[in-house]
């Protein structure tokens, strides 16, 4: 792999992470304790994830189950949950846990879901566009300066773009791993 395969290589990969967190944000048909552990509480100007601040767990009857590790911070962690898309609902709360329940989708929603997930899919391509021309930007540069031959720039080409097709699919297998998980 020459060094312009592995420089879009590294973009890419960094693209379609970004899409991967993106699609995780987005409701599914099941409880998912990925989704809750990458949503963010904001407390006096400061960050957190969810995670740091309390354990998760599915329980017996399919609902989430949030224990809070210190019990003043739950109304944020509620708050930050209920407002997040992913739709869960309130069934319980008391001095230190949480429970939520995700309550089925109906045709609309999941039509809803899909259509959104298509935008973030069209974003993530978007992303690997962008990253393919920044990398054919930089060769094109280097070839006005004389610092690249023309077979150079004609091999830095072709494998940027087997790059691309290669992250393309993925993103594709993306979408269609996320669609499945909305009509299941």
């Amino acid at each position: 792999m020459t060094e312009w395969a592995e420089k879009i290589e590294k973009l890419m990969e960094e693209d379609l992470n970004r899409l991967e967190t993106n699609l995780r944000k987005v409701r599914s048909n099941q409880i998912s304790l990925e989704t809750i552990e990458e949503l963010t509480v904001e407390q006096q100007g400061k960050k957190q994830k969810i995670e740091q601040l309390a354990t998760l767990k599915i329980n017996p009857d399919r609902q989430l189950v949030v224990h809070v590790f210190e019990p003043k911070k739950i109304q944020v962690i509620n708050k930050a949950i209920l407002e997040s898309e992913l739709g869960y609902q309130q069934v319980k709360m008391e001095k230190d846990e949480i429970c939520f329940s995700l309550p089925p989708m109906t045709g609309e929603t999941r039509q809803q879901l899909i259509k959104n997930v298509g935008k973030k899919i069209e974003q993530g391509k978007i992303d690997l566009r962008a990253s393919r021309q920044k990398v054919l930007k930089e060769i094109d540069n280097l070839m006005k300066k004389k610092e690249l031959s023309k077979n150079e720039q004609k091999l830095a080409e072709k494998e940027i773009e087997k790059v691309n097709e290669k992250y393309l699919k993925k993103i594709q297998e993306l979408q269609k791993k996320k669609e499945k998980e909305l009509t299941l």
